[in-house]
């Protein structure tokens, strides 16, 4: 099923205040004025990880956006023509890409994330550093290969590659949806607390609540679980960390936007794909964006209003707090899970809660304050941390009128995170591969004989599957190509 389109375009920034000057310098200073704006603009909303412990640092919420990674992705490997323009799977895509990087936001340094997962169309590999380096791509594998296997479908490995580690620590998992929302045994029972706990206090692993199947069809939760990352991250976190956390996940496609660029044409195909395949690329750093690709990921990320999320994650903190935050976290995924609703004409099914705080982050790009004030219920600490992460940010009060509203429906309008903002850690996110002519080279020095033959044949084109980059070996890279490598040993 293909996911509605949730949100507008995201709006323009505000233009520069008008600049008097005298006349023959108006056009130059105007022109300087509105580039110093976009520069801002693109700083205020650049890709981050930013993670904010809780006062009593029982605590830790977790935000990423990933808006500019998508784009660079989509651009990089063409997503729009080899996915068939299948923008839920750009959504999947997305959310992956925010899972990623939020696991390795908890990370030092150079140690990455790397996590594979496998969905009904494609295998999604991404790459994390924790100083915020990160490249993704595809590969052909998908679910009914596995399931004819007779392996379960949706498989998720994340390998943590560490320092002074010989080894990545690493971990498979697969989510199973019936498992997820099967109610667990004391949502019967009169001992069920508020919150979802039992009598036992543990939280339970369900995301069922009580009367939840009529206020989300199941068409939904297939259509959140199999293009969303948010119940898979949630089942790997669970099983693979024993933590009991709260994760939302986000990423919108505008249709439209995509339309209005020239990217997607009327039938929902992608628009300009052939011309652009017939277009020659360069070697040696030939994915440098031209003026037409600037151009292109520009539309992209204009239709791409959302990629976002957020983590709360108990840290020894009891099973308080742990009921707590699992009731949290139920009441996203329901939330999150009737944005993927059929709509009904006239109106069987309500709006999800989080709508208005959607719509409101894609008009303002104030997403990092907003989803901190979503989760924590501290206005005020979610603006400082916010500010402090150099984000666009609104007046507290506002933003409490927009998220107060959302967290009565949610239910979880008694829970506060008191934030210590003044401790928050802030990365910024970049699309960026490591990939080299040098390291080619290097690694070609023991290839078999028939191979470097087939690779000189067929033109000497090497191509990066992560970041869709090609270098091309010329006659001096051979020739030392062939100066490295041994002599070849005699015959017996």
């Amino acid at each position: 099923m293909r996911l509605p389109v949730l949100l507008r375009g995201a709006a323009k920034a505000a233009p520069p205040a008008a600049v008097v000057a005298p006349t023959g310098t108006s056009r130059s200073s105007s022109t300087s004025s509105a580039s110093c704006h976009g520069t801002l603009h693109a700083f205020r909303t650049r890709d981050i990880t930013l993670r904010v412990p809780s006062k009593d640092h029982l605590l830790r919420v977790s935000f990423c956006s990933t808006r500019h990674l998508l784009a660079e992705t989509i651009r990089r490997h063409d997503l729009l023509h080899s996915t068939g323009a299948h923008l839920s799977f750009l959504q999947l895509l997305g959310t992956q890409l925010t899972f990623a990087n939020l696991l390795a936001s908890a990370q030092e340094g150079e140690e990455r994330v790397e996590v594979r997962f496998t969905a009904e169309e494609a295998t999604i590999l991404t790459e994390a550093l924790a100083l915020g380096e990160c490249r993704c791509y595809l590969r052909p594998e998908y679910n009914a290969q596995l399931v004819e296997q007779g392996l379960p479908p949706f498989p998720l490995r994340v390998n943590r590659v560490l320092y002074r580690q010989e080894r990545p620590f690493s971990s498979l998992v697969h989510a199973d949806l019936a498992e997820v929302l099967r109610p667990p045994p004391d949502t019967t029972h009169s001992a069920t607390t508020r919150d979802g706990a039992g009598e036992s206090g543990e939280v339970p692993f369900s995301l069922c609540t009580p009367g939840m199947a009529e206020r989300v069809p199941l068409e939904a939760w297939r259509s959140f679980f199999a293009y969303n990352t948010t119940i898979h991250a949630y089942n790997y976190l669970r099983r693979s960390d024993a933590s009991v956390p709260a994760v939302w996940m986000h990423t919108s496609v505008n249709s439209r936007a995509l339309r209005d660029a020239g990217l997607l044409a009327a039938n929902g195909t992608d628009a300009h794909t052939a011309q652009r395949r017939l277009q020659p690329k360069g070697c040696a750093g030939g994915d440098t964006a031209t003026v037409a690709g600037a151009e292109e990921e520009e539309a992209l990320r204009r239709a791409l209003p959302l990629s976002f999320g957020v983590v709360v994650t108990p840290l020894a903190a009891g099973a308080a707090v742990d009921r707590r935050v699992g009731h949290l976290n139920r009441a996203l995924s329901e939330a999150a899970a009737l944005l993927c609703a059929p709509r009904v004409g006239g109106g069987a099914l309500a709006a999800s809660p989080l709508l208005p705080l959607l719509e409101k982050c894609a008009d303002t790009h104030t997403t990092c304050q907003h989803v901190l004030s979503l989760v924590s219920g501290d206005h005020d600490g979610a603006y400082q941390a916010a500010v402090a992460a150099r984000q666009y940010s609104d007046d507290p009060a506002t933003v409490a009128a927009v998220v107060q509203p959302i967290r009565r429906a949610l239910g979880v309008e008694d829970l506060v995170i008191p934030l210590e903002a003044e401790e928050q850690v802030r990365t910024g996110l970049d699309f960026f591969c490591r990939c080299s002519k040098q390291s080619i080279l290097d690694s070609l020095v023991s290839a078999p004989s028939s191979a470097l033959v087939s690779l000189r044949d067929a033109g000497g084109e090497v191509h990066c599957s992560f970041c869709g980059r090609t270098h091309c070996l010329t006659d001096g890279d051979w020739h030392t190509l062939e100066t490295a490598r041994p002599a070849p040993s005699p015959p017996s």
